[in-house]
């Protein structure tokens, strides 16, 4: 069954609209998308002149009043501008209410912040979909996740195996300089929260990121690793500089287990 969601607005006639039309596009085949106004008006023309150059069909767009859809169940309610945000109460029953505050177009001359408002919905809206388009896995929620994040030690294990893909514990113990049994109680944790499994591949026992961590998961990872590029400079050092580094796919006879 397809998701619904509802863009609102103050006028419902420029941003709602292009928000309409932009999802449609971007995902009409997973969303009923609708978009409605606490004041409705006149579609703004410029808005189907924007959208047809953008190749982005621009059919059946009408303006339509909030009031008249407040007896119907939206998953997702998205509003577009201060004054609508504060009539969120109308869909109070919705999964999920969240708030995106654009400009209002309309009293700018021509049709330069029209491009503008459709380019930051696009991206907007490609970054809810790339976080919202599987079936989320409980593994944790943001609360648990940014627990995990605010240990030092928990954050940088993370980063580098972020950033490496898999490491061994022998490794990891290496280039964070402590012990052996400090670095397997935090993978433990991170390991039965559900962030990290484990791999073993003959003596050696490699950590990497689950694989059924929800997108949302590993965005936040990501960013948090390209946004600081130079947090874990030092343990990449370490890591480059290792004789017997062991990467999956590496076996020894000789090698004792690390676990």
């Amino acid at each position: 069954m397809k998701k619904k969601i509802l863009f609102l607005c103050t006028g419902n006639s420029a941003r709602s609209q292009l928000a309409e039309a932009l999802m449609r596009h971007m995902a009409g085949e997973h969303y009923q998308v609708m978009s409605a106004g606490m004041k409705p008006e006149t579609v703004d023309p410029r808005v189907y002149q924007v959208l047809s150059e953008a190749g982005i069909d621009a059919e059946n767009l009408h303006s339509m009043s909030a009031q008249a859809l407040q007896d119907q169940h939206f998953d997702v309610v998205i509003t577009l501008c201060d004054r609508a945000s504060n009539e969120c109460a109308l869909f109070s029953d919705s999964d999920a209410l969240i708030h995106w505050d654009f400009k209002d177009p309309k009293p700018l001359e021509g049709l330069a912040p029209f491009r503008e408002t459709l380019e930051g919905l696009r991206s907007r809206l490609a970054l809810f979909l790339m976080l919202n388009g599987e079936a989320q896995q409980d593994v944790i929620g943001p609360v648990e996740l940014f627990k995990i994040m605010s240990d030092p030690l928990r954050l940088r294990i993370l980063m580098l195996i972020e950033d490496e893909q898999a490491l061994s514990v022998s490794d990891l113990t290496k280039v964070l300089e402590v012990s052996q049994p400090k670095v397997s109680r935090h993978l433990a944790l991170l390991r039965d929260g559900g962030v990290l499994q484990d791999q073993r591949e003959g003596l050696w026992i490699f950590y990497r990121l689950a694989e059924n961590l929800p997108t949302w998961i590993r965005h936040t990872l990501a960013t948090v690793r390209n946004g600081n590029p130079g947090m874990i400079n030092t343990e990449k050092l370490k890591l480059s500089a290792l004789a017997d580094r062991k990467k999956p796919g590496y076996s020894h006879k000789d090698s004792t287990l690390n676990a």
